[in-house]
């Protein structure tokens, strides 16, 4: 398995913080949830959420993340992670021609 990559069970999204204006690396994001690093998707990887606030979203095994609701940072999770694709191909432009 390829580390910070998990192939088992349903991934769900979780916010973690960056500190100094600097998204968190995959190893303190698993931290900041109290899951192993194994338990992230890095395939996903870190991915901004809010840039000012310093927020970031991680998908994590929801069964293997520690999170509670105290503290001073919000939006944890887990949030639900619906697959997004298209609903038809993309239309032809006359550029495409």
């Amino acid at each position: 398995m390829t580390e910070g990559t998990s192939t088992v069970g349903e991934m769900a999204l979780y916010t973690v913080h960056g500190e100094n204006g600097r998204p968190p690396s995959l190893a303190s994001a698993a931290a900041q949830l109290g899951a192993a690093l194994e338990d992230l998707d890095a395939a996903f990887g870190v991915v901004p959420v809010d840039l000012q606030a310093g927020l970031y979203a991680v998908q994590a095994r929801p069964d293997r993340v520690k999170v509670t609701a105290e503290g001073d940072r919000p939006y944890q999770g887990p949030f639900s992670s619906p697959t997004i694709v298209p609903l038809a191909p993309p239309r032809k432009t006359s550029e495409d021609d």
